[in-house]
């Protein structure tokens, strides 16, 4: 009877440790194989000369202009959806890799920006 509790506590012992490497080991993968450690909302964003965020908004807010006419409402939601997409691409892409946003990524941009607005309807 003896030698059965050294033994139980050496077995405990054995798995205790076996248990703590393992954990060790899947903290150290999970870490060095993660992508991006801060959260989307702390990222920065790139910074563009002021005449590409212009021209953007101003190519942005054209496009909308046939529908918003004199509508001053309108116009100021365009304007407010206009420089939200700006950020939206500002925070993935530097100013020198615009082609390379893809059609995806300003459809799902589309929809976190209408829904920032107070009425998203009014953009069509």
């Amino acid at each position: 009877m003896e030698n059965q509790i050294p033994d139980t506590k050496g077995g405990l012992l054995k798995y205790f440790l076996a248990g703590l490497a393992a954990a060790a080991i899947i903290f150290i993968v999970i870490t060095l194989t993660r992508k991006d450690d801060k959260p989307p909302d702390i990222k920065k964003s790139y910074t563009w000369s002021p005449e590409t965020d212009s021209v953007f908004v101003k190519n942005c807010y054209n496009k909308y202009r046939p529908q918003i006419k004199d509508d001053m409402t309108k116009q100021e939601a365009t304007k407010i959806f206009c420089r939200c997409m700006l950020e939206k691409v500002k925070m993935k892409y530097d100013e020198k890799d615009i082609d390379y946003v893809r059609n995806e990524e300003i459809i799902t941009w589309d929809g976190e920006c209408r829904s920032e607005l107070s009425d998203p309807g009014i953009l069509k």
